[in-house]
């Protein structure tokens, strides 16, 4: 990715995150919400709590095999802890900041998502990683994903407004980290 593209869609995702902070979804996340607590009021499963690391698993699987990749060993690892380390950065400094009550009233840390965030740098790492082999990669990578969002707001855990933003949060740190890792690898490689 162009550092102009980069900087624009890292624009576009700061304000989509504020937008979504302010409550440009709040009425669907009602929807939602209400939707939940008629039709699934006990709903209560909890592998949205280890499924945001199946994607990695597949990634290591894939790595371990033989499977030719993106990055060799090196440049994939530090790829990996830049995007982790930049989503953790950012979701924990949006949620002290934000101060937004979960749906079930636990605690003031709803807003993003940091299971979300989590899932989706997962996915994006693997399919940055492996989206030459097919076109089915997208789907192992992005179905977990999905899933887990969805689980988070069945769960009363989290609103719609914070599944999206983790999603924002968990892309753009991986792209965010590849551009810096790539550069990094290219002067190393002069």
């Amino acid at each position: 990715m162009e550092t102009r593209r980069l900087f624009f869609w890292l624009f576009i995702s700061a304000i989509m995150i504020v937008l979504l902070r302010l409550g440009v979804l709040e009425s669907a996340s009602q929807y939602f919400y209400n939707l939940r607590n008629i039709h699934l009021p006990s709903f209560d499963y909890r592998y949205d709590d280890f499924l945001p690391y199946f994607p990695l698993a597949v990634l290591f699987i894939l790595k371990l095999s033989g499977v030719k990749s993106r990055s060799n060993w090196k440049k994939m690892f530090v790829s990996l802890l830049f995007s982790f380390a930049l989503m953790g950065l950012v979701v924990c400094t949006i949620k002290s900041v934000a101060g937004v009550l979960r749906p079930d009233s636990s605690d003031f840390l709803s807003f993003p998502s940091g299971h979300t965030a989590t899932v989706f740098t997962s996915a994006c790492i693997l399919y940055k990683e492996y989206k030459h082999l097919s076109k089915w990669i997208s789907v192992v990578a992005f179905f977990p994903a999905v899933v887990t969002g969805a689980s988070r707001i069945l769960n009363n855990r989290h609103w719609l407004s914070d599944v999206s933003a983790g999603a924002i949060i968990g892309i753009m740190s991986v792209e965010t980290a590849y551009y810096f890792t790539d550069r990094l690898f290219r002067r190393k490689n002069r």
